[in-house]
């Protein structure tokens, strides 16, 4: 395995603090935490479309992922909105999260 760089590991312990604190959340929200968690990394008008050599936008993004998951380990937010853009992008990038959302 290569080793990883400052910003990729930073990357990575964000989203992985994102999937721990999804955990805490209701049941039946769960799946909507996880289709805007992977909306804003893999998306390409999100974290998905970085240039790994853009460092500034990384960064931006990182503290602005921070933040993000600081509210959700508050515990105030108890549910996560899911535009039609990211239920549209989630049935054609990831139709099995797609049919749980919207099961939910």
């Amino acid at each position: 395995m290569t080793k990883l760089s400052g910003l990729q590991s930073d990357v990575l312990k964000l989203y992985r603090r994102c999937l721990r604190s999804i955990r805490a959340k209701p049941p039946d929200a769960q799946n909507k935490f996880h289709l805007y968690l992977q909306y804003q990394f893999r998306h390409p008008s999100k974290g998905g479309g970085v240039s790994k050599r853009d460092v500034t936008t990384i960064e931006y993004l990182l503290r602005e992922g921070r933040k993000t998951v600081e509210m959700w380990e508050s515990g105030t937010i108890k549910n996560a909105w899911v535009t039609k853009e990211m239920s549209e992008w989630a049935a054609k990038e990831h139709p099995g999260l797609h049919r749980r959302v919207n099961a939910s």
